[in-house]
């Protein structure tokens, strides 16, 4: 047989497999290098662009806070105007009430009778005056009760005068309006 040295062609062979390997392994860090590259430039493009939309809502979120706020304060202002306007309807409506009255009131006193005071008093409508008979009193005192403004009226103090005449007092309990 014939001796060869296989040596060189072994040594040669390895070196070529090294290359190859390393050449192997160099592409595949690089392949894997680019492959993270990418992937971490995906998730930070997403990271912004979750980021530029967190932001967005932030902003939106603000404005709407804005808007509820300021229509809260509207809502408020518009409950202390209409709250405004009730009172202010219900004062009207007490005006004419009385105002009703008091054009009414000469009509409802009977010819002989006439009134020395009128009063109000906490609710209360004090009617002071003189009469020439009970009966005029009476009737007087029929009439007022006919009277929308006053819920219920009690004779007061009567005293005969030595003239013949009756001083009377009557006391008219005011009728509140009905809260609507």
């Amino acid at each position: 047989m014939l001796a060869v040295n296989l040596l060189p062609w072994r040594r040669q062979q390895w070196q070529r497999r090294r290359r190859q390997s390393v050449v192997l392994l160099g592409c595949s860090l690089t392949i894997t290098g680019i492959a993270l590259l990418a992937g971490w430039w995906r998730s930070s493009e997403a990271l912004y662009q979750q980021q530029a939309r967190l932001n967005e809502v932030s902003h939106l979120r603000d404005g709407l806070q804005q808007q509820l706020t300021l229509q809260y304060s509207l809502l408020q202002q518009r409950d202390a105007l209409l709250r405004t306007r009730f009172v202010w309807q219900q004062q009207q409506a007490e005006h004419q009430r009385w105002q009703l009255f008091w054009q009414q009131l000469p009509a409802l006193m009977p010819d002989t009778l006439w009134l020395n005071r009128v009063e109000r008093r906490q609710g209360v409508l004090v009617l002071e005056g003189q009469a020439q008979s009970m009966l005029s009193v009476r009737d007087f005192r029929q009439q007022l009760m006919t009277q929308p403004l006053l819920a219920k009226v009690r004779p007061g103090h009567v005293q005969r005068l030595s003239g013949g005449d009756y001083r009377f007092t009557l006391q008219a309990r005011v009728q509140e309006i009905a809260n609507e």
